[in-house]
């Protein structure tokens, strides 16, 4: 798969696309000043402590605390009498309070950034990523990634890691690590150790809540996690940016320094590859697939819910074989979709009905594998008994949506405003409520175009009432104003007045 990274920067934002066959993969972005807490590790102080949740907030100096739950804390296993296979579902049947006290300094990691009214939530376990491991300081274990699938390789691998891993400190060896030797290795692991012994060394004097390590930039992050495979090249549009990234491949491997390229043309970067299209078309909510069937993603508070339908689709084979085309054409454009949008958390997938077992394995696989390129953990649970498609994804960074768009003003964020008939009635029975009390003023109604042309198809017992359409009101905006009869507004007109 031909893969290319451009980084472009503009008036104070760095944004990063992932192009796969030439199709927008991931995008990313990063404004100055505004970096994001993801992977930032903070000597915090905690605040409350909550026995009812199992969980503790955070003081991390941020606007909001943060999260931490007591599955992410870090506690010595031997003094809490703790079993190390399974110290996750042991802890949850500790209390929280035992751990944690309000006032006591914590070094956090954070996991998530925050979202909606959560703030961040927090992990006491911390980790350090290299290109070719992760260094664990404070979990003492070996990991092998699991894209790394041949056995043997698996196995030098694991045996080099316990060879060369520092004492009471762990390593997750990851997927770019597959054939690397014990010298690459090594170079890894000593640079995320220095890292480390300056967290220790300044949480010892530092007041909290304080930040002892900011992740590093986006460029960073791209050579460092990205820039695996011959077939990937990176072009940066910024020189300062350029040489940052040329210093970061000096660090990891030499030989990225051939994949990174400065692009200097008049014409902006993203331009080129038209990428903001390609944006613009992420956040609509319809997404139109190659052979006329269509998706329709919502997203809610809990979940996001992601529809399936046949649209223009009709095929030229059997029904079932129809419709397992259709599915399958979708699995692949929802895995793709969210990359893109970067969706995460729980998942639910309407297909198109099928009665066959058959064929909804056949689907659940082409969906497997179509999730295998996310480097996002993904997690399928399967079909419901409503035959719906359950999955979750993990979440880091705020969904695209969330960072691209705001709620609407008009229709606080639901999608709905009130029809046109709607406004026009409700408008009517405040003119009731007026002639009740005997208010016979004249009176002109300022509203959109589609409500004054509603209001003037509906006969009202009123007298002595005008409607005005007015190109700056919109949806179910209105204005009630006295009328002077002998001085109207152009173009204004009476309500139709019913006969008695």
């Amino acid at each position: 798969m031909k893969k290319q990274i451009l980084a472009e920067s503009f008036c104070g934002q760095t944004r990063l696309a992932v192009l796969e066959d030439g199709g927008l993969a991931e995008i990313y972005s990063e404004n100055e000043g505004q970096e994001k807490l993801a992977g930032n590790i903070y000597l915090g102080r905690v605040v409350n402590v909550l026995p009812g949740m199992q969980a503790a907030f955070v003081d991390i100096g941020e606007e909001k605390n943060a999260y931490l739950s007591v599955a992410d804390i870090q506690v010595d296993k031997k003094e809490m009498g703790i079993d190390s296979s399974s110290v996750e579902s042991q802890l949850c049947g500790v209390s929280i309070k035992k751990l944690l006290k309000p006032g006591q300094d914590i070094l956090v990691q954070i996991l998530k950034e925050p979202g909606g009214a959560k703030g961040a939530r927090a992990s006491c376990h911390l980790t350090l990523p290299g290109r070719l491991c992760v260094l664990l300081p404070t979990v003492d274990c070996i990991g092998i990634s699991r894209k790394i699938t041949d056995s043997a390789e698996r196995q030098r691998l694991y045996n080099l890691a316990a060879e060369i891993k520092p004492e009471g400190m762990g390593l997750i060896i990851r997927t770019a690590a597959e054939t690397a030797d014990e010298a690459e290795l090594k170079r890894d692991i000593e640079a995320n150790v220095r890292i480390w012994t300056m967290i220790h060394r300044r949480s010892t004097y530092s007041k909290a809540p304080a930040l002892m390590h900011r992740d590093l930039s986006l460029i960073y992050r791209a050579v460092r996690d990205m820039l695996t495979g011959d077939e990937v090249q990176m072009y940066i549009d910024n020189e300062q940016q350029y040489r940052v990234a040329l210093e970061t491949a000096d660090m990891f491997s030499a030989e990225c320094k051939e994949c990174i390229h400065l692009y200097n043309d008049k014409r902006p970067l993203f331009d080129v590859y038209g990428i903001d299209r390609q944006v613009e078309k992420a956040l609509q909510r319809r997404v139109w697939l190659k052979s006329g069937g269509y998706l329709i993603i919502d997203y809610t508070e809990a979940l996001t819910v992601i529809d399936v339908n046949t649209g223009k689709f009709t095929g030229k084979s059997s029904f079932n074989e129809t419709v397992l085309a259709i599915n399958c054409e979708a699995a692949k454009e929802i895995a793709r979709q969210l990359r893109l949008r970067d969706i995460a958390g729980i998942i639910v997938i309407d297909f198109i009905d099928m009665e066959s077992d058959e064929d909804k394995e056949k689907l659940l696989g082409c969906l497997r594998d179509a999730l295998s390129h996310d480097r996002a953990k993904t997690n399928l649970a399967g079909v419901s008994s409503l035959g719906l498609v359950e999955m979750t994804r993990k979440r880091i960074h705020q969904p695209l949506h969330l960072q691209a768009l705001c709620p609407c003003r008009e229709c606080q964020g639901s999608g709905l405003v009130p029809s046109a008939d709607t406004t026009a009635r409700k408008i009517l029975r405040e003119l009731r409520a007026r002639d009740s009390v005997g208010e016979k003023s004249p009176l002109l109604i300022e509203t959109s175009f589609e409500v004054a042309e509603a209001l003037l198809g509906i006969e009202v017992p009123f007298e002595r009432c005008y409607v005005r359409a007015d190109a700056s009101l919109h949806g179910d905006k209105y204005n009630l104003v006295a009328a002077q009869e002998n001085a109207l507004p152009a173009k204004t007109r009476p309500l139709s007045r019913r006969n008695s």
